[in-house]
């Protein structure tokens, strides 16, 4: 990478808010965002960043392309609702609780669950849910 090149939250996958002061099999930086850019920190580091939401590239995760989707993949897919129709795109993902949410374009949250999810569709990144409520 580049000097001139940044990363964006399509290269990093989201730990959540950091909690704890050790994680398990961390690669090793952790990044978080400064000022609107992603910053490194080593990961032996964490305790500094205890309350902020912490990021890994994607890649130190992903050793090798096991053709399963993260709920990361999902930011720039078109939501579909089977009742309603197009309900927005997605923006960014939080795996941060228990509920796992995805901020729309509009600012909306929708609950990501896999009991909402009727089908994916990879090539036209549309993912096509039954919301069981109007949002």
């Amino acid at each position: 990478m580049t000097n001139d090149q940044r990363l964006t939250t399509n290269d990093l996958l989201s730990l959540g808010i950091l909690r704890r002061t050790h994680y398990k099999d961390l690669p090793a930086f952790v990044f978080v965002l400064r000022d609107g850019l992603f910053v490194p920190f080593r990961s032996e580091r964490i305790a500094e960043l205890i309350g902020e939401e912490g990021f890994v590239l994607r890649r130190d995760v992903q050793e090798e392309d096991d053709g399963l989707m993260t709920w990361q993949d999902l930011v720039g897919y078109r939501i579909e609702d089977d009742e309603t129709g197009t309900v927005g795109t997605i923006q960014s993902i939080d795996e941060s609780t228990i509920n796992t949410l995805a901020t729309l374009d509009d600012g909306r949250l929708i609950p990501l669950h896999e009991d909402f999810i009727l089908d994916i569709d990879e090539s036209a990144q549309v993912l096509r849910v039954h919301l069981p409520f109007a949002l």
